[in-house]
């Protein structure tokens, strides 16, 4: 059990993401709360494919520095797409990850309930064919 457990912790450190900035330079704090605050998506979706992230920074002439970021998570079969805007980074950065968080939760949601749906069909398919049979 305990292997197990390691094998999915370095499945999250291999998964890269990819994180870009625009009209500004990116820091070391700001990558670093980027990737934190994407760790959570993995307990939804172990099998991501990637995950970018956009950093723009946008200078309005009345409202001064905004900030645009976006992300694109790839999951099998599905591309979740996330965009916030704010006045501060680091709340945009919130907004899009509780989001994204929230999105990739409902697609896991839908897939479990076909998959259920799927399972109990077959149950019951078996119990007409055995019931055939006799």
């Amino acid at each position: 059990m305990l292997y197990f457990l390691r094998e999915e912790i370095s499945i999250e450190k291999t998964m890269a993401i990819n994180i870009t900035g625009k009209n500004f330079e990116l820091t070391e704090a700001i990558k670093l709360y980027v990737e934190k605050k994407t760790e959570p998506f993995f307990r939804h979706h172990k099998k991501m494919t990637s995950i970018d992230v956009e950093v723009d920074k946008n200078t309005h002439h009345k409202k001064g520095e905004i900030y645009h970021v976006r992300m694109n998570i790839q999951v099998p079969q599905h591309l979740i797409h996330v965009e916030a805007t704010e006045t501060d980074l680091y709340a945009a950065i919130d907004i899009c990850s509780s989001d994204a968080d929230r999105q990739l939760k409902k697609q896991k949601d839908k897939y479990m309930a076909q998959r259920r749906e799927a399972q109990k069909t077959t149950r019951n398919l078996k119990s007409i064919l055995t019931f055939w049979k006799e």
